[in-house]
């Protein structure tokens, strides 16, 4: 099965003596995690394809568009809970055929645009994109370069940079533009990864952006053609000083339990441990399971399934977990076990609202390959509403531009200064 865009890239570097972060990562992470999880005959069935190049002709768009939405009603768990009236979405965009919609991009993008209308984060087309393989850093909804990538510095790209539009669209208008075509359970998620994703395109292969850098606004060509190396470890860590501890997640997937035993082992003397959990889209929920036993040291219900037993060597210590709006699926559930454990104090942002509700692969009447919730929306163990509702970390925290420009992380720098001192 032919692969989809590089996973996630994670540097973690040192910067005026703390900790600071620069995340390159791929379009294609979240999805990715979902994909680990298919079955073997799922996978092998499974293709994608870029827009233009869809096995459907303009003639066949309103049949295969049927065949679509039939399966999402007959499939998709979540549209009777949410209370959606499924004719009328229907009707809105079948009406577009013919007329809007004419040739296999326009038809692609309908799609799009379909999914993303059902409000759920968990559902998708499987299209193939171009990217530049990189994602931006947001402070106060501004949106900086931080840590270029090769590709990035190639095109001329600096550190500190500040994109304030792409192909002459102003940023802001830009980003809500993308939210149309952004496939989310809640609002903070569909806007934190329409930002995160504005160096990815379903159709375009350059763009052309605008930046400020040092009071002058630069023009830049940026191709969405760049490829990553996978990165083998899921899980970092980093002494911070010689009290506190900290462990990077990169994703619930591959060898993130022993990426992380090995990293655990390396800070668990210390009294403060950080666990950042802010950029983890996710995977395996059951290896969630798995890593929080050794941070909880109490037995508790795992919040998907089965129970979190606690290991001998179980953390002990003060435990802070840092989330974003852009902590989902295992990684949303692995948040909510830590926080339901009262051992846990969550620092950051709210995450992204939505843990999976099993989803699963179906396929249009003409061969299009489509990602859809088949299990209803559960609970918590403690009553926490597993979709649609964001977790509120205990201490709501956000990047700061200020400190952006003077290469601190304002979370870090809260934990560090605030709740431990």
């Amino acid at each position: 099965m032919k692969k989809f865009l590089k996973y996630l890239i994670v540097s973690i570097l040192s910067i005026v003596g703390l900790l600071g972060i620069a995340i390159v990562l791929s379009v294609t992470v979240f999805k990715d995690a979902l994909i680990e999880l298919l079955t073997k005959s799922q996978q092998e069935e499974m293709k994608s394809y870029y827009i233009s190049e869809l096995p459907v002709e303009p003639e066949q768009f309103a049949e295969d568009f049927k065949s679509i939405h039939d399966q999402v009603i007959e499939e998709c768990s979540l549209c009777k809970q949410k209370g959606y009236d499924m004719d009328s979405l229907y009707t809105t965009f079948s009406n577009r055929i013919g007329s809007e919609v004419q040739t296999k991009e326009d038809y692609g993008i309908m799609l799009n645009e379909y999914f993303a209308a059902l409000k759920i984060g968990h559902a998708w087309p499987f299209f193939r994109g171009h990217a530049a393989q990189y994602h931006p850093t947001i402070a106060e909804d501004r949106i900086f370069i931080s840590n270029p990538s090769e590709h990035l510095l190639h095109c001329g790209f600096c550190d500190k940079d500040e994109i304030i539009a792409i192909n002459n669209v102003p940023i802001g208008q830009y980003i809500e533009n993308k939210k149309r075509y952004t496939f989310a359970s809640t609002e903070e998620y569909r806007l934190r990864k329409a930002q995160l994703g504005i160096f990815t395109s379903p159709t375009d292969t350059l763009i052309t952006c605008s930046v400020r850098r040092d009071g002058e606004v630069l023009s830049l060509d940026l191709p969405l053609n760049c490829t990553m190396p996978i990165e083998e470890s899921q899980a970092y860590h980093r002494i911070i000083n010689d009290s506190v501890g900290y462990i990077y997640l990169e994703s619930m997937m591959h060898t993130v339990v022993e990426d992380f035993k090995r990293a655990y082992e390396q800070v668990r003397h210390l009294p403060y441990l950080i666990v950042d959990n802010r950029y983890n889209s996710g995977g395996s929920s059951n290896n969630g399971r798995k890593i929080a036993e050794y941070l909880l040291c109490k037995k508790q219900k795992h919040c998907v399934s089965g129970n979190i037993t606690p290991q001998p060597n179980a953390y002990t210590g003060k435990l802070f977990l840092l989330t974003s709006n852009k902590t989902i699926s295992a990684a949303e559930s692995f948040t909510l076990d830590l926080k339901e454990s009262g051992l846990a104090t969550l620092v950051g942002e709210r995450t992204a609202g939505d843990t999976g509700c099993g989803p699963k692969v179906f396929t249009s009447k003409y061969g299009i390959c489509f990602y859809i919730p088949t299990r209803e929306a559960g609970v918590s163990p403690k009553g926490f509403p597993m979709e649609g509702t964001c977790i509120e970390p205990h201490h709501e925290v956000e990047q700061t531009v200020a400190d952006f420009l003077d290469g601190k992380d304002t979370i870090i720098e809260y934990v560090l200064n605030e709740l431990i001192g």
